[in-house]
């Protein structure tokens, strides 16, 4: 299989998974609110419940996400082949991950 198939069908799902779903999750599964306070606002003590920058929430999330990744792919890929590791990148990340994260 050509590299530049599979990089084309994991944008698509990337693009698909990033604008559609995680919308219609934050939408109509969550409705999330964004004018109520988060509990590290609501309940802050400067220990435990702080709010913190944009960018930390970024780098926890992206590495929560992305650190079982180099772990999980290869070891799929040894036991059923590599087509079912590359499901497991491209559709794993939105359909688990994010929503795991978001919850």
């Amino acid at each position: 299989m050509n590299s530049l198939y599979i990089l084309v069908v994991w944008a698509i799902v990337w693009i698909f998974g990033y604008y559609v779903y995680a919308r219609w999750v934050d939408r109509k599964v969550y409705k999330a609110d964004p004018k109520r306070t988060t509990p590290a606002k609501m309940y802050m003590d400067g220990v435990d419940f702080m709010p913190a920058p944009k960018t930390v929430l970024f780098g926890f999330q992206l590495n929560s996400i992305a650190g079982a990744a180099p772990i999980i792919g290869p070891i799929v890929a040894l036991q059923w082949g590599w087509l079912p590791a590359l499901l497991w990148l491209a559709f794993g990340v939105f359909f688990i991950g994010w929503l795991h994260d978001y919850s």
